[in-house]
């Protein structure tokens, strides 16, 4: 069976979904959400993300004989940090983790619905499948916002991460900030998608008169 020409509204829709998706992709697995100041030498923090930190050397901040240094990058869950995990990892950074890890697996389930929609040969209730993709993306934004809220009020906050004066939000989180607006976009142009379908499928018939001369 051949498939009808795409509209403008889903051909954005899946662009714009494809770039988002992309951009949260990068926001997610890279270590820049938070970094510091690189002019300055005797700084204890280099860098962070949602899964990663990186300390040039780190004291932990109840170590008073100073008998332990971190240093390099390691996942934030890696077992040499349990002396410091309280430290590392204050409840809104494991909120930020939670909503931002919700909104990035349903970006990739809308994708993968995407993908399924475009290469099946015969999409039934495909109305229905707009509508789900537009809720599937309006649900992952909602939480990839909170997350991205959060992190942006005490990401930067003077009682976290050492040297607080030289830190600031980095490009891993301005990725983030994009890919959720981009993300809330996709999700209008789906359900606009859901509403041009509807109304071609419950469009009232057209009338005809009939001239005189016509009739038997």
């Amino acid at each position: 069976m051949e498939r009808k020409p795409l509209s403008d509204a889903r051909k954005s829709g899946i662009t714009i979904l494809a770039f988002s998706f992309i951009v949260a992709v990068i926001a997610f697995f890279t270590p820049y959400w938070l970094a510091s100041d690189r002019r300055f030498y005797g700084a204890q923090f280099d860098k962070l993300g949602l899964w990663q930190t990186c300390f040039r050397s780190l004291r932990g901040p109840n170590d008073l004989e100073y008998s332990k240094y971190y240093s390099g990058c390691r996942w934030v869950y890696f077992y040499e940090y349990r002396n410091i995990r309280s430290y590392l990892l204050p409840p809104f950074f494991i909120f930020t983790q939670i909503f931002y890890t919700i909104g990035f697996v349903l970006l990739l389930v809308a994708v993968i619905g995407v993908l399924a929609i475009q290469l099946c040969f015969v999409i039934k209730k495909e109305i229905y499948a707009m509508k789900v993709l537009a809720i599937d993306l309006s649900i992952s934004a909602f939480c990839s916002t909170l997350a991205v809220i959060i992190f942006g009020i005490y990401g930067d906050d003077r009682d976290w991460m050492p040297d607080p004066e030289y830190n600031f939000l980095s490009w891993s989180f301005g990725l983030a900030v994009i890919g959720t607006f981009f993300s809330w976009f996709s999700a209008i142009l789906f359900l606009i998608e859901h509403r041009i379908l509807y109304k071609k499928k419950f469009k009232r018939p057209v009338n005809y008169v009939y001239r005189s001369s016509d009739r038997a």
